[in-house]
């Protein structure tokens, strides 16, 4: 390695330094809000002493804007409204493989965010970002074929827990306990319609894990919110 690169390199390890010092992390809350001049926010957070996340609240987690759209779902969702004007419906709609990979990618990416911003409780974030990837799900289960939709359709179950438990939470946050309770009713209906799917289609593993912690997580979330009611 080059003099150059050694003393580059130096240079870089001493700005993050400074960076990191600079953030001064709460080991009680290890997170830190930036507001940029667009008005858009970055969240860091620091998940254990050598692991720093940066994630954008808004578009891509990564704050990418791939081909000048906010994400690749809305640059997809583009090409299927234009393929519905031109030939009047959506009938042989498709993406090739590549295209379907690098949605899912940045789907897997947007859960990665909701997961993080659920234990900071940014349940609005939550709410969006789960909301988002049931459409991906549904979209690749209706134009995919059938082994490419399932490598995405198999998580349904997991992100309408998330969806309803998100939803919930802004209910209590809005003093409505009546309608967390009946949000978190509908996702129980709908985890139960998705593990009628999975039955039907012979996924069964994926039934039985859906059932076994997703529905029964939901379950016992809503016995939570009956107890503290009649508390």
């Amino acid at each position: 390695m080059s003099t150059n690169n050694v003393e580059r390199n130096i240079r870089l390890l001493h700005t993050l330094d400074e960076i990191l010092d600079s953030l001064a992390f709460d080991a009680d809350y290890p997170v830190k809000v930036l507001r940029l001049a667009d008005e858009k926010e970055v969240v860091i957070v620091q998940q254990n002493a050598f692991t720093i996340s940066r994630i954008y609240t808004s578009g891509r987690p990564d704050g990418k804007k791939p081909h000048g759209r906010d994400s690749y779902y809305d640059y997809f969702s583009e090409q299927l409204e234009d393929y519905k004007q031109q030939h009047g419906n959506d009938e042989g709609f498709g993406l090739t493989p590549e295209d379907w990979h690098v949605l899912f990618q940045e789907s897997y990416d947007r859960y990665i965010r909701y997961f993080l911003f659920a234990g900071i409780k940014r349940w609005a974030d939550v709410k969006r970002d789960t909301n988002a990837n049931i459409t991906v799900v549904d979209l690749a289960r209706k134009y995919a074929p059938a082994d490419v939709a399932w490598e995405i359709y198999q998580y349904k179950g997991y992100i309408l827990m998330m969806n309803s438990i998100s939803g919930a939470e802004l209910l209590l946050i809005a003093n409505d306990r009546p309608g967390a309770l009946q949000q978190v009713d509908l996702g129980i209906q709908r985890i139960g319609k998705f593990c009628g799917e999975c039955l039907r289609e012979g996924y069964g593993d994926a039934e039985n894990v859906t059932r076994e912690r997703y529905l029964s997580n939901l379950i016992e979330f809503r016995s939570d919110l009956e107890t503290v009611e009649e508390g």
